[in-house]
């Protein structure tokens, strides 16, 4: 059986590639995202109340693997998974319905906007351009089970030191003071993690001697980050200005 079901509106994030997305919601603070909602009238009325909520759930679609297969079994994101997991034990896009969802700190909602209410968020985990099909609030007494366990996840997200070089600093302060607040921690935030694709860090390891000098980029808004790895650490080393 087939449903079928239309989009609210779209998101517009800071991550135009999947490079350096964050792995879940609410990892990076500074990670800000703005759910535009399709005109219509009645959505002044649904909105009614959503304010008084700290979080929501983002209810979206995995809108660049629309026609891409799925599997059973995946490689999943996490050093510590010793062998492919089933898809249903993962948060991975690859589903046979590609529909994701988020748990978001709501920030405000702008019912005055231009061409649509925009609905304001952090801590944001979603590519830009996403199609939203849904919002739900969430509930601290409901959706957070204290006696819950991780299952097969079972070790934390290791977090590497950040630093930058003048130039890259001096750019990166420029962009926060005239187009967005917040830019350098969020450059911190993702790279801390180690970006890299899991077989990039299975393969040259960030403290292995293999991977020192190895040199990564990634697009965050209209900048090219490129950063190399010293010393068991990240080093940002160029920030580029892109255009368009």
């Amino acid at each position: 059986m087939k449903y079928w079901c239309s989009t609210i509106g779209q998101l517009s994030t800071p991550f135009r590639e999947k490079f350096g997305v964050p792995r879940q919601s609410l990892m990076m603070t500074e990670a800000r995202g703005v759910l535009k909602l399709n005109p219509d009238p009645n959505y002044p009325a649904a909105l009614r109340h959503l304010e008084q909520f700290s979080h929501i759930w983002l209810v979206f679609v995995f809108h660049k693997n629309l026609d891409k297969p799925w599997h059973p079994l995946i490689e999943t994101p996490r050093l510590d998974a010793q062998e492919r997991m089933g898809v249903f034990a993962t948060r991975s896009p690859h589903r046979p319905n590609p529909i994701g969802m988020s748990a978001l700190k709501l920030d405000r909602i702008d019912f005055a906007a231009k061409d649509g209410i925009e609905i304001h968020l952090s801590g944001v985990d979603i590519l830009d351009g996403t199609p939203v099909i849904d919002i739900k609030p969430y509930l601290p007494f409901a959706d957070r089970i204290e006696e819950a366990n991780s299952g097969w996840i079972q070790s934390t997200i290791q977090r590497y030191p950040v630093s930058f070089n003048a130039e890259s600093l001096a750019l990166i302060e420029q962009v926060a003071s005239s187009e967005q607040a917040g830019i350098k921690e969020l450059i911190e935030q993702m790279l801390a993690f180690d970006p890299r694709p899991t077989s990039q860090k299975k393969a040259a390891p960030l403290t292995s001697p293999s991977s020192q000098g190895m040199k990564f980029a990634f697009r965050i808004l209209n900048l090219d980050v490129r950063w190399q790895i010293i010393d068991g650490s990240i080093h940002v080393i160029e920030v580029l200005r892109l255009e368009g």
